[in-house]
Parts: structure tokens; C-alpha cells; sequence
């Protein structure tokens, strides 16, 4: 079966598995006193190392196909209170570990993380290295937009320590950036890249997404030319995941022609290709990067791992999650912030935590993320360390979940057998599928989940 036929097969609905269980399975049960007590006592280790994310949800103009959890606003003032909410929460986050505790990774995401002002960066970066420090390699990464970050920001953001960058690219094709109401020429694109490798950045990463209003396969393979004669580190090709009920605001991409199922099967299979071509090497499902980069080298080591910040060469022990919407997660639970800004300024101004809801992990439950985890990030599953780690036999647990394989490994996505299997380079664009067969929850028929599509 070729690459064409194999995508149009599995081409389904399914989760991304940034956790196991997925969000749908989160509750209100879990919360901010649960979340409290996790910090004091599974948190306690003062060696292991931890990661941090940090959400920045403003924005100043709506990106119609954005699906992230965000504010739109062209009042800069307002920043000022969250940064504020983010040091109180950084401080009773920090109190409640214990002795000032290591930083392997850090990530600003949002939003528009450069909505703030040099100085509020400055504010913001200093209280978090004031409670917790950096290891001498940390990774630590923001996400930019290059219509709104200045050249005084790079510089300022360099000089705090952040040495990744993500840079939101989409589409260069002028009628789809007006269709989506983000407007972004190439030139600009590249600038910025340019003095985020000058000033010392690595592993800088471009977001595309393919499926917008107005695609073909001529406009996108242009765009994907122009990235490859651009060059970034790093790639992230997304499918568009289109979920009206979720974000009404992308009802009005429907006004205008979208590229159905069999033509977004075309456009991912010639960038796949094209970006195969050009020394580009696939890391799992969506995900890209040169032979030279990190991510390629911790991908062929073993170091790759899989958060809620996408993969990373930097696995802390715990993450923790800051601000509005924001996901922590401990070795047997997850834990996320109430969605809206000013809420969780009132309930951190209340109780310098704003636990929402989350999820404590059955013992099936953790089974089933170290299998799914080791197909998303080592792309292979071996029977031996499955019974080293949980003292129970492999076959005996997923007895149904193997007998479900056989045609992926018939069809080259997977090689080896039901003891030591291995996702082939062709098999990472499916790694959600297999991934799905070990996912306890969907076999029950949860219909409130609404996921994207697996390719």
C-alpha cells in the first residue's frame, strides 16, 4: 500500500496524546487543594530536575483559525496585573516545594508571550529564576510572532537566557494569510530568524498548518519551498483542526472554500516529501527537523520526550504548569488552571493557586501512558522493560491490544513482533494510530472527546 493510500486510511479523529488519559477524561475533582498537597509531598525529591510552563494567553488581533486559549486585546496595560498573578502563583508554587528546586526546562507559550513589554519580561524572567535556578543546559523556549516582536525583545529575551524560539508561520500565500487575518510576509519570516541565529538561538521552529480556506496543493507546495530556502531548525506541519463548538470563532473560515479530505492528503504527502528531500528528517507524526539539530540527535539517543509543550530533548521529572489554562503534571496526576484571565487573577489574588481540574492516574492508567509514551517519543515498544518497570507480564496485560497490531505490521508501519515492535520511519505519521489501540478510553465510547484528525 503506498504513502497516499496508507494516509487516506488512517486519516481519523483521535488525540494528539500530549497525556494519557486525554483531557476529555479531566474532572473537577482534582483540585487546587489536591494540586497543593502533590507540590508539598510527590514534588519532594530536591534532585530531580523540573520543567515550567509559563501562559501568556493576550493576543492583539484574532487569528481566525487559532484553537489555543487566548485574550484579545489591544491594551498592553493590561498584562501589567497578570504578570503580577503569574509571580504570586511562581512564589506559593515555589513555597510549597520546598528548597529552591532546578529547572531543566522552560517554556513561555500563549498567546503572544511578546505582548509584554521588555520590562514586564524582565520582571517576569527574574522572578522565576529568583525561585528556582537553571541548569547550565537548560532548554528554555518562547513562542513568537514576528508581526509584533521587536528586535529589542529578541535581544532582551536572549540576554535572560532563552535559547529556543517558535516561530508561527502557517501559510506565506498572501490570500490564505487574509483569509485566516494573519498577515505575514516571508521576508519578515526570515528576518526574524536570522537575528534569532545571530543572537544565539537554536533549534528555532516554524509552525505550519495545512487545511486552511483557499490551500491547493500549488500554493501550499510554494509556501513549503519557501520554508525549505528559509531553513529553520525545526518544523511543525499540523492538519487544521476545525472545532466551531469549541472556538466559534472560526465559523467564519467556512464562508470560504477549504481543502477537503482527499486534497489535505495530497498537500501533507508532497510537504512530507519535499522536507524528506531536503534533509529534513521526520521525528514523530507531525514534527521535522534537520540531521543537525538536537531534536534529531535526541531522537536517535533516546532523550525524546513528549508534554504538553510538545516534544522536547529536556524531560523534567514534573512539570508545572503557570498561569491561565495552564498544565502541570506529576508522576500519577495532571493538573490544569482555571481558563480565563482575570478568574484566575481573582483566584490566585484568593489563593495563590487556581487549580481547575485534572485527572490522578489509576494504576491501568499509568501502564497504558508509559506504552503510549514509549511509542510517541522511542518509537518502539519492548516487552521486557514494560515488565522491568511494572513487574507484570506484557502479553498478559495488552493480550486484546496485540491481537489488534497485525496490520500495521503488514503494512510497514510496524516491524518486529508483539515482544520488541519498532515504529518505522514511514509508521511516525501513524504513531497516533497504534497509539490509540493501548487507549483504554476510547474503546469505551467517551463521545463528549472532540479530537483532530490523526493526519
Amino acid at each position: 500500500m503506498g504513502l497516499i493510500e496508507l494516509i487516506r486510511k488512517y486519516s481519523t479523529l483521535g488525540p494528539r496524546y500530549t497525556s494519557y488519559p486525554t483531557a476529555p477524561q479531566w474532572t473537577d475533582h482534582v483540585s487546587e487543594s489536591h494540586y497543593r498537597e502533590q507540590l508539598h509531598h510527590k514534588f519532594a525529591d530536591p534532585s530531580d530536575e523540573l520543567a515550567l510552563y509559563v501562559h501568556i494567553p493576550f493576543c492583539e488581533q484574532l487569528c481566525y483559525y487559532c484553537g489555543c486559549n487566548i485574550q484579545i486585546t489591544k491594551d498592553h496595560s493590561r498584562s501589567t496585573q497578570y504578570v503580577n498573578a503569574l509571580l504570586r502563583e511562581i512564589e506559593t508554587t515555589a513555597t510549597l516545594l520546598g528548597p529552591r528546586r532546578t529547572l531543566s526546562q522552560l517554556s513561555w507559550g500563549g498567546g503572544t508571550p511578546t505582548f509584554l513589554t521588555v520590562a514586564e519580561i524582565e520582571k517576569l524572567q527574574k522572578g522565576i529564576t529568583q525561585y528556582f535556578k537553571l541548569t547550565s543546559d537548560a532548554e528554555v523556549s518562547i513562542e513568537i510572532d514576528p508581526r509584533v516582536t521587536s528586535e529589542e525583545q529578541l535581544c532582551a529575551l536572549r540576554e535572560f537566557g532563552f535559547n529556543r524560539a517558535s516561530l508561527g508561520v502557517q501559510d506565506f500565500n498572501e490570500a490564505v494569510q487574509k483569509a485566516v487575518n494573519r498577515i505575514q510576509s516571508a521576508a519578515m519570516t526570515e528576518t526574524m530568524l536570522q537575528k534569532c541565529h545571530s543572537l544565539g538561538f537554536s533549534g528555532v521552529n516554524f509552525d505550519l498548518i495545512y487545511g486552511l480556506p483557499l490551500q491547493n496543493l500549488e500554493t501550499f507546495s510554494a509556501t513549503v519551498d519557501e520554508v525549505i530556502r528559509i531553513r529553520p531548525d525545526r518544523i511543525a506541519l499540523y492538519n487544521y483542526a476545525h472545532l466551531p463548538s469549541l472556538r466559534p470563532h472560526q465559523k467564519i473560515l467556512e464562508q470560504m472554500p477549504m481543502p477537503q479530505a482527499e486534497e489535505r492528503v495530497e498537500i501533507f504527502t508532497l510537504a512530507y516529501e519535499k522536507l524528506l528531500s531536503a534533509g529534513y528528517r521526520s521525528i514523530g507524526m507531525d514534527h521535522f527537523a534537520l540531521q543537525t539539530d538536537e531534536m534529531y540527535a535526541s531522537l536517535l539517543d533516546g532523550r525524546l520526550y513528549r508534554n504538553f509543550m510538545g516534544y522536547t530533548v529536556k524531560k523534567g521529572a514534573a512539570l508545572l504548569g503557570i498561569g491561565a489554562s495552564a498544565i502541570g503534571e506529576s508522576s500519577d496526576s495532571y493538573f490544569q488552571n482555571i481558563r480565563e484571565a482575570k478568574s484566575y487573577e481573582e483566584m490566585i489574588a484568593q489563593k495563590g493557586l487556581a487549580t481547575l481540574r485534572g485527572c490522578q492516574l489509576t494504576q491501568d492508567d499509568l501502564e497504558r501512558k508509559w506504552t503510549i509514551q514509549s511509542l510517541m517519543c522511542q518509537f518502539k515498544l519492548d516487552s521486557r522493560q514494560f515488565e522491568d518497570h511494572f513487574q507484570k507480564k506484557f502479553s498478559e496485560k495488552f493480550t486484546w491490544e496485540l491481537t489488534q497490531l497485525d496490520g500495521f505490521f503488514q503494512e510497514g508501519i510496524l516491524e518486529g513482533n508483539t515482544q520488541f515492535m519498532r515504529v518505522t520511519d514511514l509508521g511516525r505519521l501513524f504513531v497516533r494510530n497504534v497509539a490509540m489501540i493501548f487507549d483504554a478510553y476510547l474503546r469505551q465510547g467517551n463521545h463528549k472527546a472532540t479530537y483532530s484528525k490523526t493526519v
